[in-house]
């Protein structure tokens, strides 16, 4: 499809012609103003101790490419956003494999490393990720999550572009990432700055801030990850509900891990190929084994440790090692039947929970017998594991104890006026 017939669908023709008229005020002739939202976005986030990932065109790249390697001296980590901003979900694996092998090329042109990808207008299919993957990527942050943090009833263009951009519910399916043959899919949290600006119409920082800080709320108190997209030219526009979430984030305890998108990608995949063992010790005793990467964490609940452990949250204790002694009345980690679903066995242990598969249901506090399992099972299955007063030990999903995650992303689009146009007609 043509860009200029996706965005038209994707943002309708009202919000394209406001757009249009804003563009003047957002980009400039030169990259002189963008260049000042991204110092000061690179400025806030350095302040706060971490760094962000801007998902960039790569037809932009290559017209401003020192520029971008100036930002990412910095510790900003650039990801690919398609080669032209194109609707990737409308492309074949033929045409994907020339448009992202092209975009992967500017990246080495322009002396910058390469791990991730984010789809122009949150669309891919199939043959996207196949593409990925053979290119050696290591993460598609492309799936978006909409968080029901609304103080009234969605308007008409935000409930539009939520079903354009086939938006899962966060109240429904769990925003944690996801290892899929390899690639590592991180979810995008809606509304993201586009949406609480265009869609929403909110003026002013206070109700920006407000909805922000209730998506923070709501995935520390899940332990998930809030993936902030925030477009850099928006930065001043949206500062300080950014520095709000921020600030917040690292008041928190447990704390809040902010980090870039490669590194939640890295992180999520070492830890869900570590190893949990537990070894019988005498009677109603047992020994726990962990083995994966720094910062791993093993968390025990309604055991009796024998070793020092400190108060983490909803019960459950941080073990001070990654080999240590306790007992408990049944097997510390939850049995699965010989039957269960493949699936249900990955996603658990994806989220760090030890599952054993055995026919002895008797030995386990919680056990599952599930020969089917979706993707809308997940939530309600990850609810009775928390609700079930049982023995368990898991490894925590974030590094160092972190309650859970946040991550500072902006894509990239133009960096003036002159970029944005040319986006439009494909060059």
């Amino acid at each position: 499809m043509n860009p200029l017939s996706v965005a038209l669908k994707g943002k309708g023709v009202l919000t394209l012609a406001r757009r249009g008229v804003s563009l003047v005020s957002r980009y400039g002739l030169t990259a002189a103003r963008l260049d000042g939202e991204l110092r000061r976005l690179a400025d806030l986030t350095e302040q706060y101790g971490c760094r962000a990932t801007l998902p960039i065109t790569t037809v932009v790249l290559r017209r401003h490419a020192a520029l971008i390697r100036a930002y990412a001296a910095r510790g900003v980590e650039f990801a690919m956003h398609g080669y032209q901003h194109v609707d990737h979900s409308q492309l074949d694996e033929a045409a994907q494999t020339a448009q992202l092998g092209a975009a992967r090329r500017v990246f080495e042109q322009a002396g910058l490393p390469l791990r991730g990808f984010r789809a122009p207008y949150l669309r891919n299919n199939a043959a996207t990720l196949a593409v990925l993957r053979g290119l050696g990527l290591t993460y598609d942050a492309s799936p978006a999550h909409a968080w029901e943090v609304l103080d009234g009833p969605e308007t008409p263009a935000y409930r539009h572009v939520k079903e354009f951009f086939h938006a899962r519910s966060a109240e429904r399916y769990p925003v944690v990432p996801h290892v899929a043959d390899g690639l590592v899919r991180l979810p995008y949290s809606l509304p993201d700055d586009e949406s609480l600006v265009e869609r929403l119409a909110l003026t002013g920082a206070a109700p920006m801030r407000r909805l922000w800080l209730a998506i923070l709320q709501r995935a520390y108190a899940l332990g998930e990850l809030f993936v902030i997209g925030l477009h850099p030219e928006r930065t001043t526009l949206c500062f300080e509900a950014l520095r709000a979430v921020l600030g917040e984030a690292r008041g928190l305890q447990p704390a809040v891990w902010i980090a870039r998108l490669d590194e939640i990608a890295d992180w999520w995949r070492a830890r869900a190929a570590a190893v949990v063992t537990l070894t019988a010790a005498g009677e109603g005793a047992y020994r726990v084994t962990a083995s994966g990467p720094a910062g791993l964490t093993v968390l025990t609940r309604a055991v009796e440790l024998q070793t020092e452990a400190a108060e983490w949250a909803d019960g459950w204790r941080r073990a001070a090692g990654l080999s240590f002694e306790l007992r408990a009345a049944r097997r510390p980690c939850l049995g699965a039947a010989p039957q269960t679903a493949p699936a249900l066995l990955d996603f658990l242990r994806q989220q760090g929970y030890v599952v054993e598969v055995a026919a002895e249901r008797e030995r386990y506090g919680l056990y599952l017998d599930r020969p089917s399992f979706s993707a809308e099972a997940q939530r309600p299955l990850l609810a009775e594991i928390e609700a079930a007063a049982v023995p368990l030990v898991r490894l925590g999903r974030w590094p160092a104890g972190a309650r859970s995650a946040l991550a500072v992303t902006g894509d990239i689009d133009a960096l003036t006026v002159w970029d944005y146009g040319l986006r439009l007609i494909e060059r």
